[in-house]
């Protein structure tokens, strides 16, 4: 996958799967429509974060294979942790985030409790925590909705 084009790529993906556009329909039970996959591929239809989060999960691919130069600059800059979906989360790697949000909070004595920004050393620090890569650290806050968008 050489191209930069969010389009592309989904073609690229489900292309890399053996996939034809009426297999993806097959394969997922009618979920995702044939016709509907075909023109986010073509770019004649807009694809919403929620539903590319969704397709990702259903090709078995980060979402980070979709929009890798988003991702690289969202990994620069600061994002939000949703606190309260967190603490509703019984994950081992959320288990890890909240003592390690409960670690920042402390340290910035920011106690709003909804909401907390964590900065890009954060994120490093984060994904050695859970003993993965910033981007699959960010695939997974993405994923279990855990960032606030």
């Amino acid at each position: 996958m050489n191209t930069n084009n969010p389009a592309q790529r989904l073609r690229d993906i489900r292309k890399s799967k053996g996939w034809s556009l009426q297999d993806v329909e097959h394969h997922s039970n009618g979920k995702w429509k044939a016709v509907v996959i075909g023109s986010y591929e073509r770019g004649d239809r807009a694809i919403s974060l929620k539903k590319a989060i969704s397709l990702m999960q259903f090709y078995q691919v980060p979402i980070t294979e979709l929009f890798p130069d988003v991702t690289t600059q969202v990994s620069v800059r600061s994002i939000s942790v949703n606190l309260n979906k967190l603490t509703t989360s019984s994950e081992v790697k959320s288990q890890v985030l909240q003592r390690f949000t409960k670690s920042i909070i402390n340290r910035r004595r920011d106690w709003n409790g909804q909401i907390l920004t964590i900065r890009a050393n954060d994120l490093q620090f984060l994904a050695l925590q859970v003993d993965k890569s910033e981007s699959d650290t960010l695939d997974w806050l993405i994923e279990s909705e855990l960032i606030h968008l």
